[in-house]
This record gives structure tokens, C-alpha cells and sequence, in this order.
């Protein structure tokens, strides 16, 4: 019984990396809360990576870099062939509104794919209501996949560690917008 229980014990002391995925070129996770995890990506162009993992199959991840930002979700078993464009309905606290989604890989839709100023804007807009205490979002997808819930509520507490993590992407002789270091004159 003694080693089960240190069996046990050391499982759910190994830190989050350890169990987490890795992302092609490699995920540094800084910090994980309640389903959603924070990762840095080193390669070029480096990115810092939002993650829900509903431990399902289901993920949505907001990836942003200094001059993108973009918006996946995922799900295992999902076969979707390439070229494939959608409609996603989104439900919250401003309302219902249908956007594009297009493949990104096989099990992965991009949601907002324009580069253009309003997607990236209306992603951000997202993020940044849901670090200050939006309600969770409903995804109601086209086809035959059931509505899921993503619980943007629980982002509050990730907001530090993914400030962190953008200051990252900052070159070292610049002063990030979002550090604590700038100054109003």
C-alpha cells in the first residue's frame, strides 16, 4: 500500500511539462490552471501558446507572436479533408455571432482566419475580456459536432504567467507594451 500511494504521490507531483504535449520545435510550459496551460515556442518566428485541454480530446489554443495571433480548435478523430472552409457560431456574453473557420491540419480548424485587422482584432478582443472575467463561450459548429463550452472564465488566473510569456517575445533591447517597465513620458 506504502507504494501505491508514493506511486501515486510522485504521478501527481510530476510538474506539467512532464506530462504536457510538445509542439513541433519544442513548448516550454510556464504554468497551467484549471485545464488551460501558457507555453513558449522558441522557434522562428517564437510564439507564446494558449491552451485549453479539456483531457477529451477537445482543445482550443490562441497562439500569438509580436505580429500574429490565431485561433485553433482541435479535436482527436476529427478527419477534416485540407482546403475545407466553415461557419462556427459563437455564444457569449456580447451576443451570438457566425464566423469563418478553415483546415489547418487534419483535426484542426482555424477560427477568424483573416489576417486582416478585424480578425485579429475581434481575437484579441476575446482574450482580453476573458483575462478580466468574461463568461465561458459556447462554439456551435456547422456540421453534426455538438456544441462545446470553453471556459474562458477560468483564464483569469493565466493572466500573469501569459503576460510573462509575450514579454518574451519582446527583442531585449526593447521595452514590451505590456512590462510594467514603461513609462507615460
Amino acid at each position: 500500500m506504502k507504494t501505491f500511494s508514493a506511486l501515486l504521490l510522485t504521478a501527481l507531483l510530476i510538474p506539467a511539462i512532464a506530462r504536457s504535449e510538445t509542439a513541433p520545435g519544442g513548448t516550454e510550459w510556464m504554468g497551467d490552471a484549471r485545464q488551460w496551460s501558457v507555453g513558449f515556442v522558441g522557434e522562428k518566428p517564437s510564439y507564446c501558446r494558449l491552451v485549453w485541454n479539456d483531457e477529451l480530446g477537445k482543445t482550443v489554443e490562441f497562439r500569438q507572436s509580436l505580429d500574429s495571433i490565431m485561433w485553433l480548435v482541435s479535436k482527436d478523430g476529427w478527419e477534416i479533408p485540407e482546403g475545407t472552409t466553415t461557419k462556427v457560431t459563437l455564444v457569449g456574453y456580447s451576443g451570438t455571432k457566425t464566423v469563418p473557420a478553415e483546415f489547418f491540419d487534419g483535426k484542426t480548424l482555424r477560427i477568424l482566419p483573416s489576417a486582416e485587422k478585424t480578425g485579429v482584432a475581434q481575437i484579441k478582443k476575446i482574450l482580453k475580456n476573458s483575462f478580466v472575467g468574461t463568461p465561458d463561450m459556447e462554439l456551435d459548429f456547422a456540421g453534426n459536432e455538438g456544441h462545446w463550452v470553453v471556459p474562458l472564465s477560468r483564464l483569469q488566473q493565466m493572466y500573469t504567467t501569459y503576460v510573462n510569456c509575450l514579454n518574451r517575445l519582446v527583442p531585449a533591447n526593447q521595452v514590451s507594451p505590456v512590462s510594467d517597465k514603461t513609462q507615460p513620458f
